[in-house]
């Protein structure tokens, strides 16, 4: 159907943006200003911006444009994942699209980062996709992810390991 593909695919596309940023963030860690770099800054400016088509699709298709209706339905499924009522996670997804958004842009006009910022931005949103993926994404979305999750880990740990 024409309403999850435009609410879907952006949010899958979101997902690879940022676990290909994430990626090269740790590859570029001991490249600054290098290939990886701009990698990372231009994926993650890909990512936030399917993150915020996502948003926009889901308001106006899923919600027909009514921040109450998304409300409930962030509560209905929180409910039916924690056993818990959380309509307030709507504004949790609110945060989680700007502050990516705002980071990345930021980063590809300025070409650089800024490290206590950079960290900061980077494990917010590996909680809030933790959260998205794993969570409350059940299938092949949840399993790529735990693997790319997997990878990153393996990634950060044999750069330490090269590193040391």
């Amino acid at each position: 159907m024409l309403s999850d593909f435009l609410i879907d695919v952006p949010v899958w596309l979101a997902l690879v943006g940022w676990f290909v940023g994430s990626f090269a963030r740790g590859r570029s860690m001991q490249d600054s200003g290098g290939m990886w770099e701009t990698v990372y800054r231009y994926a993650w400016l890909f990512g936030s911006l399917m993150i915020a088509l996502h948003v926009l699709a889901s308001y106006g298709v899923a919600h027909g444009w009514s921040h109450a209706a998304a409300i409930e339905a962030i509560a209905d499924e929180s409910e039916r994942v924690t056993g818990i009522r959380a309509g307030w996670g709507v504004y949790v997804n609110f945060a989680f699209a700007t502050v990516w958004i705002g980071y990345s842009v930021a980063m590809v006009i300025r070409r650089r980062r800024w490290p206590g910022v950079d960290q900061a931005v980077f494990w917010f949103t590996a909680a809030i996709v933790v959260s998205a993926t794993i969570v409350f994404e059940t299938g092949a979305v949840r399993w790529l992810s735990v693997a790319g999750f997997i990878g990153l880990i393996i990634s950060y740990f044999w750069r330490r390991k090269l590193c040391d």
